[in-house]
């Protein structure tokens, strides 16, 4: 068996992170992202099991792969990366790693909302280039804030859970409400009334027809001149032209964007040259104990599928 990593995986930092897969076959581990789709599927071609972090395996790559028998996404946006129908016609069986990154997302999203509302980001670039301007980062408490949350999976559970923590009463919304979603003294309400009352709105959700475009610019108009955005789900869950504009006309008073519509941002991205935006590349998900369960969820999957058994399998 030929087990391929095309890309490498940040979550394999150390030799050893390979030797469960070495025990069952071939493995062939890239260090670097392919350069274009011919290389990439010059590297899976002949791959019984992929391992996949960001490349595109589309219908052109996957039927390029005849022995191809099981991918796992590293992550929770496989459908970012994989065209499961053209995997489910060849009979590729797609699984992914669920519930790897909660607290390292959640504790991330309260890192960008101390960083807004007190300016840290900013401060700290004006003191390492020369400028001492104390006065000028005057910031907010956030106890007594309202946080809104839109997306109660795991993650938007466990931001719940430290805005709680810190003293902020919380709304949230969920496409499938129910009582037990109502944690940590968490609200249950409509998407509006969260847009509308909320001092910072953090999104918490996966990306899929239903969702793409869901914060529309009729919500962000809601949103109070002193209200914060945040987004470290995926970038298409809003309407990022209205954000802009919102953000530049002083209608919402900042954001923090760690998901970005072209990832790696382009050198002119427009929300980086806006100062009431925090950029990141990216890496809310990133820990150490994220990319361990990551890994060890990963290799589970596989595991389970070796003995004819499911697990966080999304097709067949």
């Amino acid at each position: 068996m030929r087990i391929v990593f095309p890309e490498g995986s940040g979550c394999v930092q150390k030799p050893e992170d390979l030797l469960f897969v070495k025990k069952l076959g071939t493995v062939d581990y890239y260090d670097t992202p392919p350069q274009n789709k011919a290389d990439l599927i010059q590297r899976l071609c002949d791959a019984d099991v992929v391992f996949l972090d960001y490349s595109v395996m589309d219908a052109e790559v996957i039927a390029a792969c005849p022995k191809l028998k099981f991918i796992c996404f590293f992550g929770i946006g496989y459908g970012n990366c994989i065209d499961v129908a053209a995997a489910t016609k060849h009979g590729v069986t797609v699984s992914y790693t669920p519930g790897y990154g909660a607290t390292a997302v959640a504790e991330y999203t309260l890192g960008l909302m101390l960083s807004l509302t007190r300016h840290i980001a900013a401060s700290h670039y004006s003191l390492k280039h020369g400028e001492w301007l104390s006065a000028k980062f005057q910031g907010v408490d956030l106890k007594g804030k309202t946080l809104g949350i839109v997306g109660l999976g795991p993650i938007g559970a466990d931001v719940a859970r430290l805005g709680a923590g810190i003293g902020m009463p919380v709304l949230g919304w969920t496409r499938n409400a129910s009582p037990a979603r109502a944690q940590h003294g968490l609200r249950l309400a409509a998407i509006e009334e969260i847009f509308a009352a909320a001092d910072v709105v953090t999104l918490h959700l996966s990306l899929n027809a239903q969702t793409e475009r869901l914060v529309s610019r009729a919500l962000l108009e809601k949103m109070k001149p002193t209200a914060y955005f945040i987004n470290t789900s995926r970038a298409k869950l809003v309407d990022n032209q209205a954000l802009a504009e919102l953000l530049q006309q002083g209608k919402i008073a900042g954001a923090a964007l760690d998901v970005h519509e072209e990832e790696p941002a382009p050198m002119n991205y427009l929300f980086a040259s806006l100062p009431n935006v925090v950029v990141t590349p990216h890496i809310a998900y990133n820990s150490k104990e994220a990319g361990e369960n990551m890994l060890r969820i990963a290799y589970a999957t596989l595991e389970a599928f070796l003995k004819g058994e499911k697990l966080h399998v999304v097709n067949s």
